[in-house]
């Protein structure tokens, strides 16, 4: 019996002894669980301090940045705000000639009208031709030839300070004004290689391309159509240019000779029969033009500012006032991609 009760304390001491190995065991393992996230954790501690010395560094950097764009900026906005003080002055300069030339013209207007009623028509026509009579002068044709020889050969530079004027400068036209319309068709003849814009260059007695590739389009509605219309406009801007083909006529008017386009010329009622309104009117407009221009001796082309939404010459005042206009654009996205930066 004394054996049985030994047998049975042994047992009891061994399986509590079993237990509280199991219980070691997993508090071991628990242990080297907590152990490995306490190292990942370190881990991730010693990351987080290098990635925040470098974002202070990174932070040091763009306040130095800071402050060097902002000086910048002072003196981008100093350099603009002179740009534009200079751009009101031509501005104003600008509109002083205008007014200048247009009360002459309103004298004689109101002079004509008190004195000679009835003929005011005739004196409005003698006005006009008074303003195309060509200018001797410095700024004549001769020498805008002379100044774009090298860009474009065979055009010339002409002198159209306001809308409705022909392309003769009047003998007392101010000096500043002249340079600033050249400088503004150089200017534009750099920033206008790819069109598309409000104010720009256009050449003047040079044929439409679009009217022949319409027509072209319409008659072939094929691959043709391209090569034909490249063909066909060819074959007429050097038709226009050959100074042995002249569609006018000289015609008596009031005792005064003038040119007048022969619309019924053969070579054109071909064209317009052949190939309808568009090509046609396209070939009368650029004859027009040079006519207007005095270009018809050399068939030469003219540079004109050009208002491309109106249709129309652009004034001195248009260009000066749409280049400040770009220069303030341009100054707006300088700042956002510096923000950017």
């Amino acid at each position: 019996m004394a054996e049985g009760m030994a047998m049975a304390r042994a047992g009891s001491l061994v399986s509590k002894l079993e237990s509280k190995i199991c219980y070691h065991r997993d508090a071991a393992l628990e242990y080297m669980e907590i152990k490995a996230v306490v190292g990942e954790v370190m881990e991730e501690k010693e990351m987080l301090q290098q990635d925040y010395r470098a974002l202070k560094d990174e932070l040091e950097e763009a306040k130095k940045t800071i402050v060097e764009v902002n000086k910048e900026l002072a003196a981008g906005s100093a350099e603009t705000s002179l740009s534009k003080k200079e751009l009101e002055l031509v501005k104003k300069k600008l509109q002083d000639w205008e007014a200048k030339q247009n009360l002459p013209e309103l004298l004689n207007c109101s002079a004509s009208e008190h004195v000679q009623p009835s003929n005011s028509k005739q004196g409005q026509k003698r006005s006009m031709r008074h303003q195309e009579v060509p200018s001797q002068g410095p700024l004549g044709i001769d020498a805008h030839k002379s100044d774009l020889a090298e860009e474009r050969p065979g055009s010339m530079l002409v002198n159209n300070p306001i809308v409705g004027q022909t392309s003769v400068v009047p003998p007392n036209t101010d000096d500043d004004v002249v340079a600033l319309r050249e400088h503004l068709i150089k200017q534009f003849l750099e920033i206008d290689k790819y069109g598309g814009r409000i104010i720009g260059i256009k050449e003047m007695g040079k044929l439409n391309v679009k009217a022949f590739e319409i027509a072209c389009a319409e008659k072939f509605r094929t691959t043709k159509a391209a090569d034909a219309s490249s063909k066909l406009y060819s074959l007429w801007q050097q038709r226009i240019t050959d100074v042995s083909w002249n569609p006018f006529n000289m015609v008596t008017v009031e005792g005064n000779h003038q040119e007048v386009l022969n619309v019924n010329d053969d070579k054109l009622q071909e064209l317009k029969k052949e190939w309808g309104e568009g090509p046609y009117k396209a070939v009368i407009n650029a004859l027009m033009e040079m006519k207007e221009y005095n270009c018809l001796g050399d068939r030469s082309t003219v540079y004109e500012l050009w208002n491309y939404r109106a249709d129309r010459k652009a004034t001195l005042t248009e260009c000066t006032e749409y280049m400040a206009d770009r220069v303030q654009e341009l100054t707006v996205v300088k700042r956002r991609k510096t923000r950017r930066n």
